[in-house]
């Protein structure tokens, strides 16, 4: 269960996390790091925590009457960071750790452990932190799954389907949106980052995503949901041709496009014979 709310302010709490015996350091990001918190802002900190609480990865508290969004990670986690063959090999967490504390603000750092990794982490490529070859077709089949699903329910005359639909659709934008990134290799770095990239740098598709929110008609609005996914996908071939056959890999870090296209081979003989 959650914890009650607190109104406790962010100096109190990292006073508190400082001489806590399970804490290690303490770093401040978003908007906060440089004191520029809106009304809407919320709190995000990073947590470095000793061993015991390695399992411990995100939680949800409120900080001066804001939600407080709290990463954890444990001190060897941090000191993996400052490896110079950790971008190589970091696993999925530990980028995202490090890819917080590359622009977090320190606030609490026993040993001087979290600003030997900030350093490192900032000279990081840029590469490290953006989805791989993994990420992209798995946002790729993502998308293609889910529109082949919502065409056949669109034709449907059942008002289950109808309104299975519009379930759909609700997920099935928010996965369009960020596939869009990821199958780019683009790093995600929240939905208000994403928003300034788009007006930028595509803002045809944000101005059909915003379309499509809107639209009420089912039949307009899956029209404008199949020129997302077409859009989003693009860059890795589009969207499947008619009655399409395709793989899905269990382990990501073994799904190259040779192992995909081994698979889906694979399964096209077993149901097609060729």
């Amino acid at each position: 269960m959650p914890s009650p709310a607190s109104n406790a302010t962010l100096d109190d709490v990292v006073r508190r996390l400082g001489s806590h015996p399970d804490v290690e350091g303490v770093a401040l990001g978003g908007s906060g790091r440089n004191s520029r918190l809106t009304g809407a802002s919320d709190i995000d900190l990073l947590i470095v925590v000793v061993e015991k609480w390695s399992n411990l990865r995100v939680g949800v508290t409120w900080i001066e009457d804001r939600m407080g969004d709290l990463l954890f990670a444990t001190a060897s986690e941090v000191e993996s960071i400052a490896d110079a063959e950790a971008a190589q090999s970091a696993d999925g967490w530990v980028c995202r750790v490090a890819a917080f504390l590359a622009s977090a603000r320190v606030l609490v750092d026993l040993g001087g452990r979290l600003v030997r990794a900030q350093r490192a982490a900032q000279q990081w490529p840029d590469a490290t932190f953006a989805p791989t070859q993994s990420d992209a077709y798995g946002a790729w089949h993502k998308i293609n799954y889910d529109r082949e699903h919502n065409r056949r329910m669109l034709a449907s005359d059942d008002p289950d389907y109808a309104t299975a639909l519009d379930v759909r659709l609700l997920y099935g934008l928010a996965d369009v949106f960020t596939g869009y990134f990821a199958i780019r290799s683009l790093r995600w770095e929240g939905e208000k980052a994403a928003l300034r990239f788009l007006r930028e740098y595509d803002p045809g598709f944000l101005e059909c995503f915003g379309r499509c929110i809107a639209e009420r008609d089912q039949i307009a609005k899956f029209a404008l949901y199949d020129q997302l996914c077409k859009k989003a996908t693009a860059p890795v071939g589009g969207v499947w041709r008619h009655e399409p056959t395709s793989a899905h890999l269990r382990d990501p870090e073994s799904a190259t496009p040779e192992a995909h296209a081994a698979a889906t081979a694979f399964v096209q003989s077993l149901v097609r014979g060729n």
